[in-house]
């Protein structure tokens, strides 16, 4: 496979983890919980922040607060 088709390929699949995860966020109940997952699905702070109704910047401090937590894995 070519470096141009494995990109497009990568391309591809990384829309189609977005589109599932916006799918799956409407099932979740608190903003922190769609911000965590969506970050986890692999999308930018400046990706989540519209979906969500925030700032890029409050989207980073709740990933950090979330990582900080006792009990939590980062």
């Amino acid at each position: 496979m070519s470096d141009a088709n494995h990109e497009e390929l990568m391309s591809v699949l990384r829309t189609l983890v977005k589109i599932q995860s916006l799918s799956a966020v409407r099932h979740l109940a608190t903003k922190k919980e769609k911000i965590l997952f969506l970050s986890e699905a692999g999308l930018e702070p400046k990706e989540v922040a519209p979906i969500v109704g925030t700032t890029p910047a409050a989207v980073s401090q709740a990933i950090y607060a979330a990582k900080k937590q006792p009990g939590k894995e980062a």
